[in-house]
């Protein structure tokens, strides 16, 4: 890690496996940050962090300790997901920039978080990544620019086999399932501005781990999250929209689009996400969108947005007569 005079200095909360492969080699490959402290629970975590990071960095077993260096400017945390909200906050109150893994549950906390971020003037960043992949901020603009008319609806849909080893009971798999839509029900949320008239969670059979969600808009709009997380080697991850007069499909694991206009007519572009790819498509560009928004002092992350996702999971919680996370 090559660093500046004018580099952002961060703090690392938590230093899982999802950290380790996804954000840390970004960081680590960046010459604009310097990673000066890390925070973990347990000190064989910490002692990878010595050996991975730099064998100066600061290391804390408790956060609180992290975030009250006051060298530090922001802080990217990657912790479990019962504790993260109380981490975001106390971060952004000892006047930290943060960057946090979802799932995230604020509960009420919602008025009180984006106020703090406007008197802090702080940037928040949650790392929903496939929302800035660069294919994905190319279908916004298709849609943007009212080229194919409304849009009717969109779909996400991924096969994996991320379930095959799970030994899940069905209420087990269902939360896993809700939980694992904060990552996909954002992309296809960010092409209505419109509220929320349901959301349905439909399986396959008692196969919980094959079904769909559905969210129907009170526009009409109709956005889903069709999985397969028992049958896939491999991944596969693609992408459409339905427009009055036209359709849009794309891989989002190339990049690679396809636009159909009214006449059937059809145009072909390649929209990678930016290589090497850490983990998931869209890291880099989540990490970049963040470490921007602390340079030109402008939080680009919209709050509302996610606690629209959130609105679903509750909704999707109720459907499914689960007990919803505080």
């Amino acid at each position: 890690m090559n660093v500046n005079n004018k580099s952002i200095k961060l703090g690392l909360i938590g230093l899982g496996n999802w950290a380790k492969e996804a954000y840390l080699p970004i960081l680590l490959g960046r010459d604009d940050v310097e990673i000066l402290a890390v925070s973990a629970r347990t000190d064989k975590t910490l002692d990878i962090a010595k050996n991975i990071i730099n064998k100066d960095i600061k290391l804390f077993n408790n956060y609180k300790d992290l975030i009250e260096q006051s060298d530090i400017e922001a802080v990217f945390i990657g912790i479990p997901h019962t504790d993260s909200a109380q981490v975001v906050i106390d971060s952004i109150e000892n006047d930290k920039h943060v960057f946090v893994e979802p799932p995230l549950y604020f509960g009420d906390k919602y008025d009180y978080i984006n106020n703090l971020v406007t008197s802090k003037n702080k940037a928040i960043h949650i790392d929903v990544e496939l929302n800035f992949l660069p294919v994905i901020l190319k279908c916004k603009e298709i849609v943007d620019s009212g080229d194919l008319g409304k849009t009717l609806s969109s779909k996400i849909e991924l096969k994996v086999d991320w379930s095959s080893e799970l030994d899940f009971n069905i209420e087990q798999m269902k939360n896993y399932v809700i939980e694992l839509s904060t990552w996909y029900v954002p992309v296809t949320d960010m092409f209505t501005s419109a509220d929320i008239e349901y959301a349905k969670y439909i399986n396959s059979k008692n196969n919980f781990d094959i079904g769909s969600i559905e969210v129907k808009y009170e526009n009409g709009y109709i956005g889903e999250w069709k999985f397969n997380l028992k049958e896939h080697p491999g991944m596969n991850l693609t992408f459409e929209i339905l427009f009055e007069n036209g359709f849009i499909k794309c891989d989002l694991s190339t990049g690679d689009l396809t636009i159909i206009d009214e006449n059937k007519n059809e145009t072909t572009q390649s929209i990678p996400a930016k290589l090497p790819v850490f983990a998931f498509a869209g890291m880099q560009e989540s990490v970049d969108m963040f470490l921007n928004s602390i340079k030109t002092k402008s939080n680009t992350f919209d709050l509302n947005k996610y606690k629209n996702i959130k609105d679903i999971h509750s909704k999707l919680y109720s459907y499914c007569e689960l007990n919803e996370p505080i």
